[in-house]
């Protein structure tokens, strides 16, 4: 019975293959589609679920409510008390990520930018596959490095790494360990490990690191039972009973796997990639219109087409065959489709996931080698059949036999109705998108084109650790490619240090703590950097007491609610006293994400000694050269690293690009297989017309009025689909834009544009197939039998 009901399948599906392949193809589009977005939605779910005891494995969160501080850093010093004192943890362990190290090979250098210290306990809580050597080889010398495999080959090649030596500065490490890279889905991508002993191998290093500094992250494993509320409140506890309690420091826990969605830091080591759940939901969602969009192809064609087998199934019921035979004789068909269109959506996931891994930024191991795959394909494959198979098949397997010989009609409202109704639904999902990309690429144009408040076009940034901060620069200006140079203790992009409690200034409620961001710069900033004054001046080199003055900006004048007048008014910041001399007009000096802050510029204690050059139109090259030979006078021993301003800039929106990318990508794949779906349809209609386009083109209709003929209904079912699209998209954009602080306004211009290029691209659908039937010969088409 079954291979019956495969030969009968292949049979009619052949004989209708021009239609099946529309199926085919929309099918395998959208289950490929949805493929790839369930593999990265799975990615992003399944975070550290790698590890054997992810459920019990906690990091310490520090959350200071009278200021609004969330950390994911704790002090060193907690370690030991949680160690002996805290029966409910189990093991604890401290990470602290590094700003990288670099290596001294021969005459050359390299820089590992993925680095951390970890202590002894690390390898007790965390699973990491060892290749070679082991934890208690790499622990027994504060001078060990663990490389992943790929590090490992980058500097050894195809030798036994084990022994081997690395110089960073001028202290030989010996490779201990080498590891398997962590998963893509891991929140600890370190290529190099080092053991926190080493931070300790210098008094002055061992005394700032025990010292109550939010310098490590802390992990523990919590034993089962233990209640967290408990070990929260002894940390806190702990903590109070060691360090200025004032600020009200209160210790909670997160839980491994909730860490990859902590969006709510105040600050961070960016060691961790961290991601929105409302992202992964938006994913979600789209992952499923672009199924039911596919699907909903299968089920208009199926229904549409329900006519033309209505006197099989009339024939068959008559000769002995049930409804339910008939009913699975149906479904063989739709999983048959279904079974094509996956076999292509396979061949199509392999050759498109290298791109789809650089898209996204992600590396996804094979998929097919890993059984979590196979389960989403299986889900897609029963998902797709159901969807095309249950209501077409009931539909087809319910005719009345008699009715059908009779040639009484065999489709009923309800099911043209349905079939309408489907078609809005398509094209609803895909005017949503549409809006949604629309809006997405305007809010990222807007974010390239808004003036920050500065000129980071060609500005390009370069450390120099020497104390001639002076005389380096002097001879920086004095290259001709260059002009203007500027020293900071961070980039202009992302102002990272801040502070809480220690600005005070004439008329300051005490109980008022402000968390104020703080820049130090020299006197040519303003100008390299071509920053506006508001009121008074920047920092002059020829006025000494300009070390200790301040230059605010205007958010923080307003915070303070200063007095008038501004200038010239007593300030006191971290232990320094001065009077504010100027103003500067705001600038952004974090992504539009954030809103402008209040901050405190000073002249002094520049820090990293951070070169800001400015290279003069077509230099640059020169510029660079000019900055090298200098910075390998200076520091020989370390690398020239660079980086432009503009790139720093576009990285603060890289997720943003991705997310983007990735939506016009999946909607332009909507986009088209709603197109298959209604150029099927048109092709469907069309054909079931033929006579009736025939005798009005004989009694003097022309082309144009046959194309309207034939093209009124669909337009009609689309604009319904505006009309329900528009306030969807307009809530879920809305949503979208909330988080950035600045934005561009829902115009009424978006949404038109939205609807009218939905609508022209389903008229250019539609009338392919509406212009091939006007244009028929129509003594022809009434010869048809």
């Amino acid at each position: 019975m079954m291979l019956n009901h495969f030969r009968t399948a292949l049979r009619t599906i052949w004989k209708q293959r021009a239609t099946n392949a529309i199926n085919i193809t929309g099918l395998a589009a959208g289950m490929t589609s949805a493929i790839l977005i369930f593999l990265w939605i799975t990615n992003e779910l399944t975070y550290d679920n790698y590890h054997p005891d992810a459920n019990r494995i906690y990091r310490i969160t520090l959350n200071v409510p009278k200021i609004k501080w969330t950390l994911e850093a704790a002090p060193l010093p907690l370690v030991g008390p949680i160690r002996t004192t805290l029966p409910g943890v189990e093991a604890v362990t401290c990470l602290q990520p590094g700003i990288g190290a670099t290596f001294h090979i021969g005459d050359e250098f390299f820089t590992e930018k993925r680095t951390a210290y970890v202590d002894s306990a690390w390898f007790t809580i965390f699973h990491y596959d060892f290749i070679k050597g082991n934890p208690r080889s790499f622990f027994n010398s504060p001078h060990s490095l663990i490389l992943t495999a790929g590090t490992a080959k980058k500097y050894f090649g195809q030798k036994d790494p084990i022994g081997r030596t690395l110089r960073i500065d001028t202290v030989d490490y010996a490779v201990a360990g080498i590891v398997k890279e962590n998963p893509a889905n891991s929140s600890f991508q370190f290529d190099v490990l080092i053991p926190q002993d080493d931070l300790m191998t210098s008094p002055q290093h061992r005394e700032y690191e025990m010292s109550w500094n939010y310098n490590y992250q802390i992990y523990l494993k919590i034993r089962p039972g233990a209640r967290l509320d408990n070990i929260a409140a002894a940390i806190t506890d702990i903590q109070s009973r060691n360090t200025d309690s004032r600020y009200g420091a209160i210790y909670s826990l997160i839980a491994l796997k909730d860490i990859h969605f902590e969006t709510d830091l105040s600050s961070s080591s960016n060691s961790i990639i961290h991601a929105k759940r409302s992202t992964v939901n938006i994913f979600s969602i789209l992952g499923i219109f672009l199924l039911v969009i596919a699907c909903i192809n299968y089920v208009n064609l199926t229904t549409a087409r329900a006519s033309l087998r209505a006197k099989e199934v009339g024939i068959r019921k008559i000769i002995g065959a049930g409804k339910n035979s008939l009913f699975l004789q149906f479904i063989t068909e739709s999983l048959f489709i279904s079974t094509l269109a996956l076999i292509i959506t396979i061949a199509a996931v392999t050759l498109l996931l290298p791109a789809f891994r650089n898209l996204t930024d992600k590396q996804f191991p094979t998929p097919f080698t890993n059984p979590l795959t196979w389960a989403i394909i299986g889900i897609t494959l029963l998902t797709a059949t159901a969807l095309n198979g249950i209501y077409p098949a009931l539909l087809l397997s319910g005719f009345t036999p008699l009715n059908v010989l009779r040639g009484a009609a065999v489709m009923k409202f309800k099911d043209v109705f349905l079939r309408k109704g489907l078609v809005v639904l398509q094209f609803t999902f895909s005017i949503i998108l549409i809006i949604g990309t629309i809006v997405i690429q305007r809010q990222l144009g807007y974010v390239q084109h808004t003036n920050p408040g500065y000129n980071r076009s060609q500005v390009f940034a370069v450390s120099i650790p020497d104390t001639s901060t002076t005389r380096i620069k002097r001879q920086l200006l004095e290259q001709t490619s260059i002009a203007g140079v500027a020293i900071a203790n961070q980039s202009i992009i992302s102002v990272t240090n801040a502070n809480t409690g220690s600005a005070d200034w004439d008329g300051h409620d005490t109980s008022f703590r402000p968390k104020v961001s703080m820049l130090s710069a020299d006197e040519d900033y303003l100008k390299t950097m071509q920053l506006q004054m508001n009121q008074g001046r920047w920092f002059d080199a020829g006025t000494p007491q300009d070390k200790h003055n301040f230059v605010l900006n205007e958010t923080a004048v307003k915070l303070f609610n200063l007095r008038q007048p501004i200038l010239g008014q007593q300030m006191r910041f971290q232990r320094d006293t001065g009077i504010i001399i100027g103003v500067v007009k705001d600038f952004h000096f974090a992504s539009l994400h954030e809103k402008i802050q209040p901050l405190i510029i000073r002249n002094r204690d520049y820090g990293r000694n951070i070169y800001f050059i400015r290279t003069r139109p077509g230099q640059t090259t020169r510029a660079l050269a000019a900055a090298r030979t200098l910075a390998t006078r200076y520091a020989s021993s370390k690398p020239f690293n660079y980086t432009f301003l503009d790139e720093q800039f576009d990285n603060l929106y890289k997720a943003d690009k991705k997310i983007s990318t990735l939506i016009l990508v999946f909607s332009a794949v909507a986009i088209l297989i709603s197109c298959l779906g209604l150029f099927a349809l048109a092709a469907f209609t069309a054909q079931q017309r033929i006579k009736e386009i025939g005798i009005r083109k004989v009694l003097g209709a022309t082309v144009p009025n046959i194309i309207a003929l034939l093209s009124r209904d669909f337009v009609r079912l689309v604009l319904l689909s505006i009309l329900i699209a528009t306030p969807i998209a307009a809530w879920a954009m809305h949503n979208w834009l909330e988080n950035f602080a600045y934005h561009i306004p829902l115009t009424a211009g978006i949404f038109i544009a939205g609807g009218v290029l939905a609508l022209l691209i389903a008229v250019f659908t539609v009338s392919t197939q509406s212009l091939k039937a006007a244009t028929s010969n129509p003594v022809k088409n009434l010869r048809v039998d």
